[in-house]
C-alpha cells in the first residue's frame, strides 16, 4: 500500500500495515475482536454475548439499534416491554419490545447497560437460508457501534471495540 505524507510516499506490506492498526488501536484501549465476513451475502458475523448466552450476530450498519429474535428472549434471560412507536424494517412496520439492563460482551469488550430491541427476525433468517446460510440470533446496530467507539478492519477481519 502507499500513503503519501508530506509529499513523501510510504510503501508498507498489507501484513505490516495490519500490525501497525493492532498495535496503534490497542495502545489507545481498544480490544480486537474477530468477525467472519460472508462470502454469499457480504454480511460481517461475529459472536456476541448477552447476559451470558453466546450467539450468532450480524454487525450491520445499516442498522440503527441492536436487535435480538423476541423468539430468544427468554433464553437471554430479557425483561422487555413493549415501545410506543413504531420502527422500519426491510419487510415493513413494526412495534418491537426494548430490554434495558442487559450485559452484552464481545471478546474483552464489556457494556454492563445494554439496551436492546426484540423483534421477530424470521423474515431475515428467511433470507438467510435461502442464500444457504445459517440462521443468526440478532443484529448489531449503530448504537452499538457509536457506544464501542467501532473500528471495523474487513482485510483484518477484526472490529476494534473500545471501553
Amino acid at each position: 500500500m502507499k500513503y503519501a505524507f508530506a509529499k513523501a510516499y510510504l510503501y508498507l506490506p498489507q501484513t505490516q500495515l495490519m500490525f501497525s492498526l493492532k498495535k496503534t488501536l490497542e495502545s489507545r484501549g481498544y480490544f480486537s475482536h474477530t468477525i467472519r465476513l460472508s462470502e454469499k451475502s457480504g454480511h460481517i458475523i461475529t459472536k456476541a454475548s448477552i447476559n451470558g448466552h453466546t450467539g450468532r450476530f450480524i454487525i450491520d450498519t445499516g442498522a440503527s439499534a441492536t436487535c435480538l429474535n423476541q423468539d430468544l428472549s427468554e433464553k437471554y434471560q430479557l425483561l422487555s416491554e413493549k415501545m410506543n412507536q413504531e420502527i422500519g424494517t426491510a419487510s415493513g412496520s413494526l412495534i418491537p419490545q426494548i430490554a434495558h439492563n442487559n450485559i452484552m460482551q464481545l471478546g474483552e469488550w464489556i457494556d454492563n447497560d445494554c439496551s436492546l430491541l426484540t423483534m421477530d427476525m424470521s423474515f431475515i433468517n428467511q433470507a438467510l437460508k435461502a442464500e444457504g446460510m445459517r440462521s443468526i440470533n440478532g443484529l448489531l446496530g449503530a448504537d452499538f457501534l457509536i457506544k464501542s467507539k467501532a473500528i471495523i478492519d474487513y482485510s483484518g477481519k477484526k472490529i476494534y471495540l473500545k471501553n
